[in-house]
């Protein structure tokens, strides 16, 4: 199976080619999900873990595109990024600087600001419209800072048509 792990920063899933946009020692390829250097339906699995809320909310279907460009037909494609919901609730129950970071991110360099937000239903709607289907939550038992009712974060996995 040939993986890519699309904006791996510093860690990136054993086995799987890195990519991001910055030069770490997990990165194998620089480059930037807009304009990936592979050509169509070269990988089984796509994974990128908190990249999409980087992107604008006018830029992400693209970027959405580009990683479904680059998977097979009938590969998985394995997003993770912030639940806006529960984030937004923490901030409402507990309005401090960290819950502003946990929301637009640490922005300790250029791209490490959060642009977008996803709820389960705008991101399966997003994946849909790209040509993924059979769109899943995982859902992990542990929970957002330690809350079992909230969601570590928007976990999804689905399969390209």
């Amino acid at each position: 199976m040939l993986g890519i792990d699309i904006g791996c920063g510093d860690r990136k899933r054993p086995g799987f080619i890195g990519v991001d946009v910055r030069k770490t020692k997990a990165v194998d390829v620089i480059a930037d999900a807009r304009k990936l250097p592979f050509r169509d339906s070269c990988f089984d699995y796509v994974y990128s873990s908190h990249l999409i809320e980087h992107f604008s909310h006018r830029e992400v279907k693209n970027v959405l595109i580009e990683l479904v460009r680059v998977l097979r037909k009938g590969g998985t494609i394995e997003i993770r990024c912030p639940d806006l919901r529960a984030r937004c609730l923490l901030f409402f129950l507990n309005p401090t600087w960290q819950n502003v970071i946990n929301i637009y991110g640490a922005q300790d360099y250029p791209e490490n600001t959060h642009k977008c937000g996803f709820s389960f239903g705008l991101l399966k709607s997003l994946l849909k419209s790209v040509g993924i289907t059979d769109v899943q939550r995982v859902i992990k038992v542990k929970g957002y800072k330690n809350l079992p009712f909230l969601p570590e974060d928007l976990h999804v996995k689905g399969i390209k048509l």
